[in-house]
Parts: structure tokens; C-alpha cells; sequence
């Protein structure tokens, strides 16, 4: 984490909570991000997963370590999880308070799929952890349990982020009030179209609440509330 003290990681990730939360995307009263919590995580994450490459900078898995912890959700779908190592910080988050759960990770990626599946053995979830080779658009319209948080961090050579859109919205029905949605790679240049058009169907959507772009690192996380 560079020159970054524990307690300035912790100040950084409650401010980023208050800001989600003054923005009306949670419902405050957020607890204090707890390290001791985290580092038992990390304790079965980062020495044993397999990661080929990845853009989840240590803040990153904090905040989605975090976040999960604190909005509990029941059922949490990710769509591009290539290797699992963002998507196993939700996981823990959850993991972290009581109550079963569910969750469900998909890619088109084949090999990155199968390191997926085995890197979520580490993590020794309770409940249904689905990992499976799919298209997102086509697995989300065959789905019709809610989703409580949806996870989106697909990337593929030809379309990049612009599926980020279609995704949201073949997920909407699944969407309940008070669903949440994250999407990773907002402040990537390279990505500015792609999340113009998807900020453009949030605004244009009544069933979305307002939208909020965290800048804890170069690629940043989007985060927006279902009404």
C-alpha cells in the first residue's frame, strides 16, 4: 500500500462509507472498517490464490471487503470474476458476519474460470458458491432469484467495458429495492465511452437511485443504489 499507515488505509475506507452514505447509496448508520477482520482474509486469499495479473489494488480489496461486510447482502452475483480474486473479497466480507449466504461468479473465460473455482477452495464459504463458465447476458435472463449485489468487471478484448450496460439491464428484474450494484474501472481513460453510456442508463432508469464513482485508485469503483 505504498507509504499508507494501517490507520490511513482505515480513515480512507470510512470516508469513502460517508460519502456513500451522504450520497443516499447506504443507509447509515457504516461501521468502522475492521483491519484484524480484513487481515484474517487476506490470510487465505493472497498467499494461495493463483493470480495471473490484476488491477485490484490494496485499497480496492479493502473497500470490496468491506462493503460486503457492512451491506450483508443475501445473494451476490458477479459478472466477470475471470480468476476470483476481487470477487473472493466480497465473499470474505460477507463471510465475515453471520447468516448464510449465496453467491454466484461467472466468465466466458474458460482457464481463468477453472483457476477461479480452484482459488474459492481457499475461502471455505458457507453457503452456495457458484462458479461457472458463462456469458453474463445469457445466464442473468435464464436466472429469477433476486440479487442483492451485483458485482460488474467484465473485459474482453473486443468490446471491453461496453457491456457493463447490457449486463445492468438484463439484471434489473433480478434487482430488488435496495440492491446494489458495483462496477469496477470507471476513471480508466481508456474506458470513458463505455461508462458514459452506462451512467447515461442509470440517469435515464427511475428504478435507479443516484450513482457515486469512488476514486480509491487509478481504476476507481462505481456504486449505485436500486430504488
Amino acid at each position: 500500500m505504498n507509504a499508507l499507515t494501517q490507520r490511513d488505509v482505515g480513515v480512507i475506507i470510512d470516508a469513502s462509507f460517508a460519502v456513500l452514505t451522504s450520497c443516499g447509496i447506504l443507509k447509515g448508520p457504516v461501521s468502522s472498517f475492521e483491519p484484524d477482520l480484513y487481515e484474517r482474509a487476506q490470510g487465505r486469499i493472497e498467499p494461495h490464490f493463483e493470480v495471473p495479473q490484476t488491477t485490484i489494488s490494496p485499497l480496492m480489496r479493502r473497500f470490496l471487503f468491506h462493503f460486503a461486510h457492512v451491506t450483508r447482502p443475501q445473494f451476490i452475483y458477479g459478472a466477470g470474476t475471470y480468476v476470483g480474486f476481487a470477487f473472493a473479497w466480497l465473499i470474505s466480507g460477507r463471510q465475515a458476519r453471520d447468516g448464510d449466504f449465496n453467491a454466484r461468479g461467472v466468465d466466458c473465460d474458460e482457464a481463468a474460470t477453472i483457476i477461479a473455482r480452484r482459488n474459492m477452495l481457499r475461502l471455505e464459504a458457507t453457503g452456495a458458491l457458484d462458479i461457472r463458465i458463462a456469458d453474463a447476458l445469457i445466464d442473468l435472463k435464464a436466472r429469477r432469484d433476486p440479487i442483492d449485489l451485483l458485482f460488474i468487471d467484465v473485459d474482453a478484448a473486443d468490446t471491453r467495458k461496453s457491456l457493463y450496460t447490457d449486463i445492468l439491464e438484463c439484471a434489473k428484474p433480478l434487482l430488488k429495492s435496495g440492491a446494489l450494484i458495483l462496477a469496477h474501472d470507471p476513471l480508466v481513460p481508456a474506458f470513458r465511452n463505455d461508462f458514459e453510456r452506462f451512467f447515461a442508463y442509470i440517469e435515464e432508469q427511475d428504478c435507479f437511485g443516484p450513482n457515486c464513482v469512488l476514486p480509491l485508485d487509478d481504476c476507481g469503483i462505481s456504486a449505485t443504489v436500486v430504488r
